[in-house]
């Protein structure tokens, strides 16, 4: 049997990730569901455009859609996290301690003083 592409993994782990339906997705696109759903399944290959919507409705990079990241490449404390919780502690954690300091100063503010 031939294993599926990693792109289409990564598609529907982040879709379920999300919590998100094909049918959610396929409005978000602006593209029918069978469209989609052919998208997810491998029956069609999702032209650059879509991919890149995809990247950005999940606030991911274009790579790491269609590159050989895994499950098991997530370490297991953050596997619970979605893929934008964890590029957000991921950015967070590459900061300086004086930035991270800052970045938590500025959600305290936030969270006290919402827009």
């Amino acid at each position: 049997m031939k294993e599926e592409p990693v792109y289409l993994r990564n598609m529907r782990a982040l879709r379920v990730s999300a919590k998100y339906t094909q049918e959610e997705v396929s409005a978000k696109l602006n593209i029918q569901r069978a469209t989609y759903c052919n998208y997810e399944q491998g029956f069609r290959l999702p032209p650059l455009d879509i991919i890149i919507s995809l990247a950005r409705l999940y606030q991911v990079s274009v790579d790491y859609i269609l590159s050989c990241t895994s499950e098991e490449d997530i370490p297991a404390n953050y596997r619970h996290l979605c893929a934008s919780e964890r590029r957000l502690l991921e950015n967070v954690c590459a900061l300086t301690a004086n930035s991270q300091k800052e970045v938590w100063q500025f959600i305290y503010f936030k969270k006290k003083y919402p827009s």
